[in-house]
């Protein structure tokens, strides 16, 4: 039986992770195998993997280059998980689908004008957010409504960009159609200082979040007015892929790479509706 060692960047987020860690012990535990968990600060996975030899493959939660690099190069079989790594093996979220998930659930309610609120700087989007606007983007386009620079908001990943970027659409007096916001905090802020103003959602604006799972809790997008629309992807078949891969690695049932991308999944709420226009034709 093979022994699967869970390592985890400090400033890791157990709760937006706790189904892929649920379930990569589930996977454990269904083939016999074992499991340990190993907490390390970035930029030391090569030492934290050297204290733990007992450990046949690694799953690993990790973004810094240093670490990443240390992955490529390891010996024992090893699952990059969230981020796509060349020459490694991942299982990640298919952000590019993700966004076109969301695009596409708005444009087939009859929405035409999308806006879009999102973490970073567009000067030099990460490959996480940058994939998920570009899906967003490119299949808005392709339907034959190109999103507005107007409509496209940036902004540090915390909760005050989605106020501040809602605030700014307010002050404009122009709304669009629909509009999505990438990341859950933000989110939560954009649709309440909506609801706040006066705007009724989804009468006036059609809005979509971004959710994850989480053991034991509802979901924050069921305590939302209105509960809210989201996108999402499977967290739990990073635990379950990554571990049954290395168990089948380590054992050498297995000489492939594992390159997993997870789609992009909606999650039904009330904060979305038919475009006006639409809801009158249907």
């Amino acid at each position: 039986m093979a022994h699967i060692g869970v390592f985890y960047c400090e400033g890791f987020d157990p709760g937006a992770y706790s189904m892929a860690l649920y379930h990569a012990q589930l996977e454990a535990a269904r083939g016999g195998h074992g499991m340990s968990i190993h907490q390390f600060p970035e930029g030391s996975l090569a030492a934290a993997a050297e204290r733990a030899p007992e450990v046949d493959g690694l799953l690993a939660f990790a973004s810094g280059a240093t670490d990443l690099a240390f992955l490529r190069g390891h010996s024992r079989p090893s699952v990059v998980c969230e981020r796509i790594l060349p020459g490694c093996a991942y299982v990640a979220p298919d952000n590019f689908d993700i966004g076109r998930t969301a695009a596409r659930h708005l444009l087939d309610l009859g929405h035409e004008r999308l806006a879009v609120v999102l973490p970073g700087d567009p000067a030099n989007l990460d490959s996480y957010h940058g994939s998920r606007f570009a899906g967003f983007r490119d299949t808005a386009a392709a339907a034959g409504y190109p999103l507005d620079d107007s409509d496209i908001y940036f902004g540090a990943k915390v909760e005050t960009t989605g106020q501040t970027a809602v605030e700014a659409m307010l002050a404009r007096g122009d709304l669009p159609d629909a509009i999505y916001v990438q990341n859950l905090p933000m989110a939560l802020a954009a649709l309440r200082t909506l609801t706040e103003a006066g705007v009724a959602v989804p009468r006036d604006v059609s809005f979509l979040g971004t959710t994850f799972a989480q053991l034991n809790v509802p979901a924050a997008t069921e305590h939302t007015t209105p509960p809210m629309t989201a996108v999402t992807f499977e967290k739990a078949e990073m635990g379950r892929q990554g571990v049954a891969y290395l168990a089948a690695a380590a054992e050498g049932r297995s000489s492939g790479r594992l390159e997993a991308l997870l789609p992009g999944v909606l999650v039904a709420g009330a904060s979305t509706a038919a475009a006006r226009a639409a809801a009158l034709v249907g």
